[in-house]
């Protein structure tokens, strides 16, 4: 008994699948929690750059807004005709717009906490002067104490206001201010504008809404001056040495991405610092249901395999026992048919072919029987084929009598009538299937010799054979019914002459070009068709069926002959000709080789 290996089997494969299987689930939850990292790091920094870019655009659009509400106070024209008059009576009709310009700037954004205008005679214009300690410190550092002469604006240190109630930290942002009246032509200052910021308002309002655990630091001078939330040390750490632009940091393999944008006119750095877990904590839960779920799919899936292991198995197991419980002689016996459809569908067939082997061994029985009759009935064929070759030699003996008569009474036409006959009869008798295509010639020949003696001078026969064509093998009784066809249906109402033409040809393939032509009636367009069309059966009453017939069985043997390698067509015109174009393959292309060339 041959024994297979241990995973040839239906089991052995299941099992090994199932292990496969388990082994490229684990591969699969590898692969997925990797891409599920990546798609988290990733997820994470353009959160984090969409963050960034928004805390650049706050803190660009808050810069703005400062410059925007110096100069709204600095270049109002009532303001600047304030600050320029010398006419004590109109000093005090400007100074009520100009309060009104100088108070709605200062209250415009919640940064500014105070606007001062000095002049040039160093008078300031304020609503509230709450942090002029601040102020003054500041333009003194700057050497504006007693001179106003400034080109372009300045933004201050950072200052705290100890004495005050609002410790800070605050910036000054200090404007030159040029007149924009008609009529003044100084280039000089008319006055400086100071704008005290809030740093602590500043950074929160740059922070709010970045994100809930973010970070936003201001820092000057490698100090932390300002962060919009309490630091520990990891964190103040990772601010003062963050690079300019994008970058991250990880300390005890938590990742922080960081955010440096400078401001080079204040001389700032700031710094946003942000945990990856807070930019996408919202992920983390769904990598965790995303294994869970696979889990739980493979657990239900291996499950599965085992139901479909023993609903396949069982069954199969059954048709095993009940195929080695089988015995030709018990036929009674038959597969039990399992609940599984494909199985079922096995065992029914098998139960099929048990039925037709023993449909086969009757069949056998009976062919023996047929066998040993048909052996009687041969014997009692050859007795009879014994018999049946005296008639031959008594029909040439006849004729060979007739013929001397003949001779004797000088009757010359039936002599040559019995010649022909003779030598016709001969060769359908003694000819093998394949003969030459001279002795086809001879055999047409002699059949147009007895047909004239019926009608004289009525049939013409005018050959043109290439001489190196005689001798190519053709099959018997070709040529004879072609001609006798002719003479029973194309010359029947014909007047003489009627003429029959065989050419022949060697091509330069080997074959045997023939043309078999008469001028005798001809046939008509349908019954022409039917005779060219070889897969018609022919069985039409109405038409000439004794030569549809004759010409179909000279197809069929060229047919079974040489495949589809010759050539038969059949042309005519009614009332003119009738012309028969046929292309014998060589000899050596013949698919029957049971064909024997004669000898002789």
């Amino acid at each position: 008994m041959m024994r297979f290996g241990k995973f040839n089997s239906i089991r052995g494969r299941i099992i090994g699948s199932t292990l496969l299987f388990l082994i490229s689930m684990g591969v699969l939850i590898i692969i997925y929690n990797m891409g599920f990292d990546s798609i988290i790091e990733r997820r994470a920094y353009q959160t984090f750059e969409l963050l960034s870019n928004e805390m650049d655009r706050r803190l660009d659009m808050a810069i703005n807004e400062i410059d925007k509400a110096a100069k709204r106070v600095s270049y109002s024209t009532a303001v600047q005709q304030f600050l320029l008059t010398d006419n004590p009576s109109e000093f005090f009709k400007l100074k009520a717009s100009a309060t009104e310009v100088l108070y709605d700037s200062t209250y415009s954004s919640k940064n500014i906490k105070s606007i001062v205008l000095t002049s040039r005679n160093m008078n300031n214009f304020y609503i509230s002067d709450t942090f002029r300690e601040i102020r003054e410190k500041a333009m003194s550092e700057n050497g504006l104490a007693q001179d106003i002469t400034l080109r372009n604006p300045i933004v201050s240190n950072v200052f705290f206001d100890n004495n005050g109630g609002n410790n800070g930290p605050f910036f000054l942002y200090i404007l030159p201010v040029r007149s924009i009246l008609e009529g003044y032509s100084e280039k000089k200052n008319i006055a400086l504008c100071t704008v005290v910021v809030d740093l602590k308002s500043f950074t929160g309002e740059l922070s709010t809404g970045i994100s809930n655990d973010g970070l936003t630091a201001l820092i000057f001078e490698d100090k932390i001056i300002n962060s919009s939330r309490e630091m520990n040390e990891v964190e103040k750490s990772i601010l003062l040495n963050a690079k300019e632009g994008r970058g991250k940091a990880d300390v005890n393999g938590e990742k922080f991405l960081t955010s440096s944008v400078s401001v080079p006119e204040f001389g700032w750095r700031f710094v946003s610092l942000a945990s990856s877990y807070s930019l996408i904590g919202d992920l983390i839960p769904i990598r965790s249901i995303g294994i869970f779920i696979i889990l739980v799919a493979g657990l239900l899936l291996f499950f599965q395999m085992q139901l479909v292991l023993r609903s396949v198995t069982n069954p199969i197991d059954q048709i095993i026992n009940d195929m080695r419980n089988l015995t030709l002689r018990k036929s009674v016996v038959r597969v039990r048919i399992p609940k599984t459809v494909e199985l079922a569908r096995l065992a029914e067939d098998i139960n099929e072919m048990l039925e037709r082997i023993e449909i086969s061994q009757k069949e056998i029985r009976k062919s023996q029987q047929n066998l040993y009759q048909s052996m009687i009935a041969q014997q009692k064929a050859e007795l009879l084929s014994y018999r049946s070759q005296i008639n031959p030699h008594f029909l040439f003996n006849t004729l060979e009598c007739v013929r001397s008569m003949a001779q004797v009474y000088g009757v010359r036409c039936i002599e040559d009538i019995c010649i022909s006959m003779a030598s016709m009869f001969r060769y359908s008798v003694s000819t093998g299937t394949i003969v030459t295509l001279q002795d086809e010639i001879k055999h047409t020949c002699d059949y147009l010799k007895v047909m004239s003696q019926r009608f004289p001078g009525k049939y013409t026969i005018k050959l043109d054979i290439q001489h190196e064509a005689m001798n190519h093998p053709i099959h018997a009784m070709f040529l004879q019914p072609i001609v006798e066809n002719s003479i029973q249906h194309g010359f029947a109402e014909k007047i003489p002459p009627c003429i029959i033409r065989i050419s022949g040809r060697l091509q330069k393939d080997g074959s045997l070009l023939l043309n078999i032509a008469d001028n005798g009636a001809g046939i008509s367009d349908e019954e022409l068709k039917k005779i060219n069309n070889f897969n018609q059966p022919i069985n039409d009453s109405t038409t000439n069926g004794k030569t549809n017939i004759g010409l179909y069985n000279i197809q069929q043997r060229l047919k079974n002959s040489f495949g589809d390698q010759y050539f038969f067509e059949v042309r005519s015109v009614k009332g003119h000709y009738t012309k028969v174009i046929i292309r014998v393959p060589k000899a050596l292309t013949l698919l029957n080789p049971n064909f024997t060339l004669p000898t002789s």
